[in-house]
């Protein structure tokens, strides 16, 4: 059973990866969550979604994903976006460590 923190933790990741926002739909069965983010890391935005039944369990066959997989997904994500971060951190501090005829020498 997918535990309201769980679920929260879970809503969280999705917004910090998912900039096109998400969308909720509720059925007699239970609820869908449909994602819209760059999941092949193409700079295309893609739908994923997982459902989650009235009694808080999730599974392949009912979304593209279990809860827990997404979840797993999204935590990856996450770790590629902090890595790009921070290169593009040290990136900006190593130009800014050139002299501007080295800037100049580089195209930068």
């Amino acid at each position: 059973m997918i535990t309201a923190t769980e679920l929260l933790n879970f809503l969280t990741k999705a917004q910090r990866v998912s900039p096109c926002g998400a969308t909720f739909r509720q059925t007699d069965e239970g609820y869908k969550i449909t994602l819209y983010c760059d999941w092949h890391d193409d700079g295309n935005n893609y739908k994923q979604s997982i459902f989650i039944d009235n009694e808080g369990e999730s599974s392949w066959d009912t979304g593209d994903y279990d809860f827990y997989t997404m979840d797993n997904i999204l935590d990856e994500m996450i770790t590629k976006q902090q890595e790009k971060e921070i290169k593009a951190q040290k990136r900006k501090e190593l130009i800014e460590s050139l002299t501007p005829e080295q800037r100049e020498l580089l195209g930068v």
